[in-house]
């Protein structure tokens, strides 16, 4: 089964890198806890127990506001997506599990696992720069939450309901709809 648009009091998505979801066993919970309202389900997907039967959840929105924090947590995810999951020494883009993070002014010469020191590399680059100092081609910095949803939302998306675009508002073009009948 798939999972659930999880949205703010505001009907915005908490995060968007990574984008805000639950399992549909979390939301039914949280339904059921009076943490989240369903606003929409699955055409076609019944939650069913023995004595019981309700739509399956497809966009859920909490029942309090959270406040949003406007600061990017320092995740390997985040560094990634900073810097468009391209290494920063070769220009190539590779996925995540291709990635690998480099210290510009590495550990041994008094650098520090922080924003404006830390960048993206391939594990073949990041090796063969070793303890040297090579100039990444982008500086890293600390990204703004806006700078992060911006870079994120310039990447395809792959989601499991064509009534998530209605609170996403990601280009269509870079939007791949799950089609959940063929899985």
């Amino acid at each position: 089964m798939s999972d659930v648009l999880l949205l703010n009091q505001d009907h915005q998505p908490l995060t968007y890198a990574p984008l805000s979801t639950l399992t549909w066993q979390q939301a039914v919970k949280a339904y059921f806890l009076d943490k989240v309202v369903i606003l929409r389900s699955y055409r076609n997907w019944p939650c069913r127990a023995q004595h019981f039967a309700m739509p399956m959840p497809s966009v859920v929105v909490m029942s309090k506001y959270i406040r949003r924090i406007n600061r990017v947590y320092f995740t390997r995810r985040n560094i990634y997506l900073r810097d468009r999951f391209h290494c920063q020494y070769c220009g190539k883009s590779y996925t995540s599990e291709q990635l690998t993070i480099d210290h510009v002014l590495p550990k041994s010469r008094g650098g520090t696992t922080s924003w404006d020191n830390v960048v993206a590399a391939c594990y073949r680059c990041n090796l063969s720069k070793g303890s040297d100092l090579i100039h990444p081609s982008s500086i890293p910095h600390e990204p703004s939450y806006w700078e992060m949803v911006r870079i994120a939302k310039s990447m395809p998306l792959r989601i499991p309901d064509p009534q998530w675009q209605d609170y996403l508002q990601w280009p269509h073009q870079l939007l791949d709809v799950i089609d959940l009948k063929a899985a």
